[in-house]
């Protein structure tokens, strides 16, 4: 007898494309396929309840009819840090990179954007089943450095105009994705001033975007539109082996240092977080024990009247993005 077939996760691709038209229209042409760790958007609409009084049903204990409710869209994406690919994301957290270079190419990003890009995702978990995410934007965008096994990760917090659920694929004919190139955890270097961050146990980076969700009154039930509401916003924390007080003189001095996280493959193959103003908060030294100390320091970033908050450059062969 043979086992039997399930909807497995190793099977389920992604397919995506920058959407052109108005918000909330399906982006057109064929797309092109990610790799991907986790995917986890979906749309949701909650069952309310309809309290009314003087309804004459049967009693007057259980509860009544239901009433309309609001559905809604977002979710996550778990991604590898791929030099080739992660540009086609990075150009939803940023906008457009300002692009340099003949067959090795430098793409910088940065964040200050008025507007931001949307895409169309589409999931296919199980045979004849298409989950068309459409308005799909970054709301956050995440890394969590550590010294350890397997490929760096990141994850995207996003926001959408809704799922739309089809027998068929919306996708065109996809493109093949770009060529895998994932960079190793443990090759990550974090640099504070353009020094080493002494003993770096693991660090947590979070780039928000600001993004919210407009509601309008319009009939449709779903959310108006994706705006930039908030600040865009740089922070995280730092988590090192104690050995001196000058990370801590740093925080309770106030002072400014520039920033950097990168990955570095080759000299045309890498990637890098760059901050030009950094600011330390103080943690102080907990002693729990005859062990090892540690610190745990968050961090703040900001522009200057030179820079912006936070500039990723990305290098590697791909001429543009998307593409």
């Amino acid at each position: 007898m043979a086992t039997s077939a399930i909807a497995l996760g190793q099977l389920a691709r992604a397919a995506f494309a920058t959407e052109s038209g108005s918000y909330g229209t399906p982006a057109a042409g064929s797309y092109r396929y990610a790799h991907y760790y986790k995917a986890n958007l979906r749309e949701t609409k909650p069952i309310e309840s309809d309290p009314i009084i003087g309804s004459g049903l049967n009693n007057y204990r259980d509860n009544g009819d239901v009433a309309p409710t609001l559905s809604e869209h977002g979710g996550s994406l778990e991604l590898p840090l791929c030099l080739n690919q992660i540009g086609d994301w990075l150009r939803l957290v940023f906008g457009a990179p300002a692009t340099s270079g003949a067959t090795n190419f430098t793409h910088v990003f940065s964040s200050g954007a008025l507007t931001l890009p949307s895409a169309t995702i589409e999931l296919n978990p199980a045979t004849n089943d298409f989950r068309q995410h459409v308005g799909c934007a970054v709301r956050s965008m995440k890394l969590d450095l550590a010294d350890a096994p397997g490929y760096q990760r990141v994850m995207l917090d996003m926001l959408g105009y809704g799922e739309n659920m089809l027998g068929s694929t919306g996708a065109g004919t996809p493109a093949a994705g770009k060529t895998y190139d994932p960079q190793g955890a443990a090759l990550a270097e974090v640099l504070l001033g353009g020094a080493a961050v002494g003993v770096l146990m693991a660090a947590s980076l979070t780039y928000e975007t600001g993004l919210i969700q407009d509601r309008y009154i319009d009939g449709s039930g779903k959310f108006g539109g994706a705006v930039l509401a908030e600040q865009a916003q740089f922070f995280g924390d730092l988590r090192v082996r104690y050995t001196g007080p000058t990370l801590d003189a740093a925080a309770l001095a106030g002072t400014s240092q520039a920033l950097q996280i990168r990955f570095v493959k080759g000299a045309n193959n890498s990637i890098s977080f760059d901050a030009p103003s950094c600011i330390l908060g103080r943690a102080g030294v907990a002693i729990e024990g005859p062990g090892g100390i540690e610190q745990t320091l968050p961090f703040r970033c900001k522009q200057t009247s030179g820079a912006a908050m936070l500039a990723v450059t990305l290098k590697n062969q791909i001429a543009t993005y998307p593409a």
